[in-house]
């Protein structure tokens, strides 16, 4: 698995799911950055762990007292939904439609 790299067709294929349109320049940008993370990814795997070591859930918890406080989380309703939802490549009755993606079974 440590030699496995993201190919031109599997992102043509990313590329055709997400409908979008990109210049070949920014396909071999965005194929370059995938198989660079899919490298690191594959180095923190390589990475000895003991049996049994519970996983971490956070990083280093700050002391209560230097923690920022949490913002408050209040909605705000945008004046004009229908300008985002006319920017989505497809879209009716208000709704985006997404592209069909056949079920497959992995494993």
């Amino acid at each position: 698995m440590e030699n496995d790299a993201i190919s031109k067709e599997m992102l043509n294929e990313f590329i055709q799911v997400a409908e979008i349109k990109l210049t070949d320049e920014e396909k071999a940008s965005i194929l370059a950055t995938m198989n660079d993370q899919l490298k690191v990814i594959h180095e923190l795997a390589a990475i000895p762990v003991e049996p049994g070591m519970p996983p971490v859930i956070h990083g280093n918890p700050f002391p209560v007292e230097i923690q920022a406080p949490l913002r408050e989380d209040v909605w705000i309703p945008f004046d004009h939904p229908e300008e985002i939802v006319n920017l989505a490549p497809r879209h009716r009755d208000g709704y985006i439609v997404s592209p069909d993606v056949p079920h497959q079974t992995l494993g």
